[in-house]
């Protein structure tokens, strides 16, 4: 069965949600608190500016990730969040 992304964006392609899918503990419970970790974002001028990393880590440290992990994780997981935003900005014609 495709994933959400598969489906939001009619399936062109390997899904994303399966071809990124994390290999660890760590990794797939920082993926199933992309909700969370969406509401911790900075909005700047230009829209969407990053996460909130501190808010973050508390939320991931709740949740039982180490620290060490998400500090390591977290980045990786904000960058394609902005360039996702990056590419629909482009895809809509906003600057």
């Amino acid at each position: 069965m495709p994933g959400y992304a598969c489906a939001r964006f009619g399936g062109e392609g390997a899904c994303p949600e399966d071809t990124h899918q994390p290999e660890t503990v760590e990794g797939r419970a920082i993926a199933a608190a992309g909700p969370e970790l969406f509401h911790q974002r900075r909005i700047g001028p230009g829209g969407y500016a990053g996460l909130d990393l501190p808010a973050c880590l508390a939320l991931m440290e709740a949740q039982g990730v180490p620290p060490r992990i998400a500090t390591l994780l977290l980045p990786h997981w904000e960058t394609g969040l902005l360039e996702a935003a990056a590419r629909m900005r482009e895809r809509n014609g906003a600057e």
